[in-house]
């Protein structure tokens, strides 16, 4: 399929990446970070959207915290016109609503593909194939499109899509749930329920007639937007009064017109080391190194993700799960257990709750 000159893509970027502490800091997060090849992960989710779209309909959207940083690192590789950086950070949902508004100044028809910057996909070219068939039925059909992911253990810190029907081509959702109980999980995943990518694609007066049925003042915030021409201090207004949902729990868990197609290109979302030591290589003792030149001895050990500084050494002894990461200023451990990742993001929250231990995250 030829790249569409009505299909644009919007690179998410904006998180701070709270669970894959101490590496994901305040002012350097997550898809800043190389945890796998030589590029970082915004900079892979750049590369796999050139195979979809001209440079010119890619937008990346983050905020002025990170505004210095993405520009060094891929400041030419899309127009300048199309970074969008917001003022305060407000999810995804008003995230969107804020792409929308540039994009439908180009084209009020476009088709619009949203994707977070810090997934690690092995397989481009059906990934490639996958969205440009997201395209095509979200045009045909005039719903949203999500690809979900056919899980392979019962992560409770992903969404769940239960199909109407299995095995087929795309089917309308029954059931959008993020981040259920593992014992939820466990029963969706018996029914057939994928895991949700976060990966959506949608025509521009479909998704705004959702906003207008299910939250219909995230209209009067585009059109705020849209008279003002973005003005700096009237985006500013908008994003203080706006409330802080993520696209998948305000629309997804509620719209009556979603539709979800299978994606299988080897995808994972890494926000958790659970999913990163997933796709590290290991050794005899499924014992996995972040860096490659991170040193480490075990005994009697085993299914660890390790990392260190340079000049040091981990000793492992009669350990078997655990995630040890250590920095110069920080160091965590803890069970690799998908669950116990929202236990890092409180860690995180303590931290940043105290004021003299704040310097540890931000």
């Amino acid at each position: 399929m030829a790249k569409s000159s009505n299909h644009f893509i919007v690179i998410l970027s904006g998180g701070s990446g709270h669970r894959l502490w101490p590496i994901s800091r305040f002012h350097n997060p997550k898809q800043f970070l190389k945890l796998f090849k030589n590029k970082n992960l915004l900079e892979q989710t750049l590369t796999r959207a050139k195979k979809i779209c001209p440079s010119k309909n890619i937008f990346i959207i983050s905020n002025l915290e990170y505004q210095q940083q993405t520009l060094k690192l891929i400041g030419n590789k899309i127009p300048l016109s199309n970074f969008i950086f917001e003022p305060i950070k407000k999810n995804t949902a008003m995230a969107i609503i804020f792409a929308i508004n540039h994009i439908k100044k180009i084209d009020p028809e476009a088709t619009i593909t949203t994707m977070p910057s810090d997934h690690y996909i092995k397989q481009n070219l059906k990934f490639k194939k996958t969205i440009n068939i997201s395209v095509k039925i979200a045009n045909e059909y005039h719903q949203i499109v999500t690809i979900g992911i056919k899980p392979s253990f019962a992560n409770p810190s992903f969404g769940y899509i239960l199909p109407q029907q299995k095995n087929q081509p795309f089917s309308k959702v029954s059931l959008f749930i993020e981040k259920p109980s593992q014992e939820i999980a466990q029963n969706l995943i018996k029914k057939g329920a994928l895991w949700n990518s976060s990966i959506h694609t949608f025509t521009i007066p479909d998704i705004l007639s959702e906003f207008e049925q299910i939250q219909p003042e995230y209209i009067e915030f585009l059109n705020a937007l849209e008279s003002t021409n973005t003005n700096q201090k009237t985006t500013n207004l908008v994003y203080k009064k706006s409330p802080s949902f993520s696209l998948d729990k305000l629309l997804a868990e509620k719209s009556q017109h979603l539709l979800v197609i299978s994606g299988n290109f080897g995808w994972n979302d890494m926000s958790e080391w659970n999913s990163v030591y997933r796709q590290l290589n290991k050794d005899q003792s499924g014992i996995a190194a972040l860096q490659p030149d991170t040193q480490f001895i075990q005994i009697d050990s085993k299914n660890c993700l390790v990392s260190t500084t340079k000049n040091k050494i981990i000793g492992l002894i009669d350990v078997n799960n655990l995630a040890i990461i250590d920095t110069p200023d920080g160091l965590l451990v803890c069970n690799l257990a998908a669950d116990n990742s929202f236990k890092v993001k409180e860690i995180v929250s303590h931290l940043t709750k105290n004021k003299k231990l704040k310097k540890y995250f931000i």
